[in-house]
């Protein structure tokens, strides 16, 4: 599997960084052609067993990405937050980790990922990892920007 790792200081406090990246109706909004479904759809709501899934494509070129929450910890103001999240897709397999800490600046948030593709073979691992990174760096850096 490909594993890369996110690493950003926004200057929001860690409360408000961890609902902003785990609004999951903003991933909907952020990340292009994707459309993300399920029972519980904000970060105070996520619970462990939480399933959701993110749609991605157009019409039948599209693909499920089935994902259960595993284990989730808010964070305080003071503590850290953290959340692994378990993808069990037919076309994404693997698993993400995301913690939240505070910092005097606002909060250190910090997403590492483990993600394999079907049918892309094992070689091509650095190449998932780089494109992977791009595409996620760049939807949580939205997320952290939205106010909603």
């Amino acid at each position: 599997m490909a594993t890369f790792t996110i690493r950003l200081d926004p200057p929001l406090t860690a409360p408000e960084a961890w609902r902003r990246i785990l609004d999951l109706h903003g991933h909907t909004a952020v990340i292009p052609l994707t459309t993300v479904t399920g029972a519980a759809m904000t970060a105070d709501a996520l619970v462990e067993g939480s399933r959701f899934v993110a749609r991605t494509g157009v019409g039948p070129l599209a693909f499920d990405d089935v994902m259960v929450v595993d284990e989730i910890t808010q964070p305080s103001v003071d503590g850290p937050g953290r959340a692994r999240i378990r993808k069990e897709g037919k076309v994404v397999r693997g698993s993400i980790d995301v913690a939240v800490m505070p910092q005097a600046s606002g909060s250190r948030v910090e997403w590492s990922q483990q993600i394999g593709v079907r049918g892309v073979p094992r070689v091509l691992d650095p190449v998932v990892a780089q494109v992977a990174r791009l595409a996620y760096g760049t939807a949580l850096k939205r997320l952290l920007a939205r106010r909603g």
